[in-house]
C-alpha cells in the first residue's frame, strides 16, 4: 500500500456550500496570501474534508470531496489511494466503510462505486487493466474474503476466501513490474500470493505473528518484497515471499558464527587469529545495538529508484536503511513530531532525496535527504491515513484522512 502530500486550508465560512475548499492559506510564515480574517477563521475551527490536495508541492492544500448527488466522501474515513497508469488525473480511493469513489479530473469531482460488502479492509487496481480491474477485501458475515471486478465495478465476485473466521485481510499489493503477481496478508500473519491476477492463490512464507499491514517491493529486485507487520517489524524477502527474514534475528545467528569461528580458531592454538575474530564480534554487537530494526513500525515505504532503500514511520521518529532492511539509522527530523506516529511516508518518485511525511497535524518535507525540513500546519479533523505523490507530476500530492481507534 504506499504515499505523499501538502497543506492549504480555508475557513470554515468559505466551506460552506463550496466543497472544493475555497481560498487556499499558506502557513509557511513567509507569504502573505492569507488575510488575518482568514487565518484567524482557520485557526479556530478543523476543516472537513477526507481529502486534501496540494498542487504547489506542499505549500498549500485544497479539500478536494466534491461529489454526485448520491453519496459523499467529505466524512468518509479513507484508507488507500491508486491512480491510473495511463491516464493523467483519473484516481481512485478506498474507503473503510463508504465504498470506492473514482475522479478523472485529479479530484474536482468523484464518482462513488458500490462495493458489496460494508467495511473495505484493502484495496488495489489492476495496473493490467485499469479501466475495468480492481481488487479490495472484506467481510461477508465472519469470512475475510478478496473480491475482483472486471467490470469496473459494476459486478464483484470473491476470488479468495480466508477459512478463518473472523480473519480479514488487512493488505493487498501487487507488484509494481510483475503485474500479474499480487501479494495479500491478513490480521493473523498469513500471507498468500497469486501469480495470474488473482485467479489462483498459494500461501507462501513462514509463520508470521501479527497484522499484515503492507508490503512494498524493491525499485529494481523484482523478489525482493518487504512485509509489515503493524506495530512492530519489516520482514525481509529476495526469493519472492519463499522466505520472510527477521534480520535482527539472522544478525543473532551471525554473532554466535562468529563466536564459534572464533573458539574454534583459539582451540587451535592459533591465538591471533582468534583475538582478530573476538574484535569483529565486538564491532558487530556495537553495530548490531546503534543500528538495530527501530520498534513500533507503522509506515513503510521503499525508495522508487534506490535499491535497498527503505523508509520507516514508527511511534517515535523516522528511520532509513540502505542495506534492505538490516540496519537502520534515525534521521533527524523535527523533535516535536517525534510525539506522533508517522503513520505515511512518501519518496519523490524522481528525485529520491525528497521525503515527505505527516506527524500529527503537520506536514513535513525535505529536499536534502532528511537535513532540513519545511513544515506546513494541517487544520485536519482527523489523522492522516496516506500521503503520496501523483507520478504523473509529483508537485501534486494527496492526503487521505480517517479516524483512527
Amino acid at each position: 500500500m504506499n504515499k505523499s502530500f501538502f497543506v492549504v486550508i480555508v475557513g470554515s465560512s468559505l466551506l460552506s456550500g463550496c466543497s472544493l475548499g475555497g481560498v487556499p492559506v499558506s502557513l509557511t510564515g513567509n507569504e502573505n496570501s492569507a488575510t488575518s480574517s482568514e487565518i484567524s477563521a482557520f485557526a479556530i475551527k478543523s476543516v472537513s474534508g477526507s481529502l486534501w490536495k496540494t498542487e504547489d508541492s506542499g505549500k498549500t492544500f485544497m479539500v478536494k470531496s466534491q461529489v454526485d448527488a448520491k453519496s459523499s466522501i467529505t466524512k468518509a474515513d479513507i484508507l488507500s489511494i491508486a491512480y491510473h497508469p495511463q491516464k493523467s488525473g483519473m484516481i481512485y480511493v478506498g474507503t473503510v466503510d463508504s465504498g470506492i469513489f473514482k475522479t478523472e479530473n485529479g479530484g474536482d469531482q468523484w464518482t462513488p462505486i458500490a462495493f458489496p460488502p460494508k467495511r473495505i479492509y484493502s484495496f488495489i487496481l489492476d495496473k493490467n487493466d485499469p479501466d475495468n480491474r480492481m481488487f479490495a477485501s472484506g467481510m461477508v458475515g465472519e469470512w475475510g474474503k478478496i473480491f475482483r471486478t472486471d467490470d469496473g465495478g459494476t459486478t464483484w465476485r470473491d476470488v479468495y476466501t480466508e477459512p478463518g473466521q473472523k480473519i480479514p485481510i488487512t493488505a493487498l499489493s501487487q507488484h509494481f513490474r510483475e503485474r500479474n503477481i499480487i501479494f495479500a496478508g491478513t490480521a493473523a500473519g498469513t500471507v498468500v500470493k497469486s501469480v495470474d491476477s488473482g485467479e489462483t492463490w498459494a500461501n507462501v512464507g513462514n509463520e508470521i505473528n501479527g497484522t499484515v499491514s503492507d508490503i512494498a517491493f524493491d525499485s529494481t529486485k523484482s523478489l525482493v518484497t518487504y512485509l509489515l507487520v503493524f506495530g512492530q517489524k519489516v520482514y525481509y524477502s529476495s526469493d519472492g515471499g519463499v522466505q520472510w527474514i527477521d534480520w535482527e534475528v539472522e544478525k543473532q545467528k551471525e554473532m554466535a558464527d562468529l563466536q564459534d569461528r572464533a573458539s574454534r580458531v583459539s582451540s587451535k592454538g592459533n591465538r591471533s587469529e582468534g583475538d582478530s575474530i573476538r574484535n569483529q564480534v565486538t564491532n558487530l554487537s556495537k553495530r548490531n545495538q546503534e543500528n538495530e530494526m527501530p520498534r513500533g513500525i507503522v509506515s513503510i515505504a521503499s525508495d522508487p529508484t534506490q535499491s535497498g532503500v527503505l523508509y520507516a514511520g514508527t511511534n517515535v521518529g523516522l528511520f532509513r536503511s540502505t542495506d534492505f532492511g538490516k540496519y537502520w539509522e534515525e534521521i533527524n527530523i523535527i523533535e516535536s513530531a517525534k510525539a506522533f506516529p508517522i503513520r505515511s511516508i512518501a519518496v519523490n518518485p524522481q528525485d529520491s532525496k525528497e521525503i515527505v511525511f505527516v506527524a500529527g497535524k503537520a506536514f513535513y518535507k525535505s529536499i536534502d535527504g532528511g537535513v532540513t525540513w519545511m513544515t506546513t500546519g494541517l487544520n485536519v479533523d482527523r489523522g492522516v491515513s496516506f500521503i503520496t505523490y501523483d507520478p504523473f507530476d509529483p508537485k501534486y500530492l494527496f492526503i487521505g484522512l480517517r479516524n483512527f481507534k
